[in-house]
């Protein structure tokens, strides 16, 4: 690939608003985490989410090692947070930022529009980056907030609704 298509790719990238979210997971060494807004369904049955992380961060090695994960859906309110994970020399993990820290189990982030609880079934090499794969055994639903979303580079928080919500709207497949 080259440089100039690399940098088309990055910045069609950018266009794309992706929800925010915060992999936490607890290691002997101590409580480790990441930002990612790569964050997909996979599968209902049996409950399966997929996230992508860079390969020269230093939190992903242990990571994805775990034997259990949490991944947090960040909501608006929570953008300093995110940007406090994806700075490798800020500090993580405190009271302030709404973390609770338990021996052997993973950290849990008070205020997260979600919480997915589970463990990574299958990690892949693709390119500088890890495709993991996640089997989900618990969910944990916050308040409602506005979920924190990212888009070139910044932080957003969700606009208005553009329509009524697919469960309440009318059906517009056509045979």
């Amino acid at each position: 690939m080259t440089s100039s298509f690399a940098e088309r790719f990055k910045a069609g990238f950018r266009r794309h608003a992706a929800g925010v979210a915060i992999v936490a997971a607890s290691t002997e060494s101590g409580p480790v985490g990441a930002t990612v807004s790569s964050v997909t369904s996979v599968s209902a049955s049996p409950p399966m989410l997929s996230f992508s992380m860079s390969r020269s961060g230093r939190s992903g090695p242990r990571l994805v090692e775990s034997s259990q994960l949490v991944v947090h859906v960040l909501a608006a309110s929570q953008a300093k947070v995110a940007a406090a994970f994806a700075d490798r020399s800020a500090p993580r993990f405190t009271a302030e930022q709404g973390w609770t820290l338990r021996k052997g189990r993973p950290p849990v982030l008070d205020g997260a529009v979600a919480a997915f609880y589970g463990r990574a079934v299958r990690v892949l090499p693709a390119g500088e980056a890890w495709l993991v794969l996640v089997e989900v055994d618990d969910v944990s639903l916050g308040e409602g907030a506005a979920p924190l979303l990212h888009h070139d580079r910044r932080f957003w928080s969700l606009g208005e609704a553009l329509g009524p919500s697919a469960a309440t709207a009318p059906s517009t497949h056509r045979v």
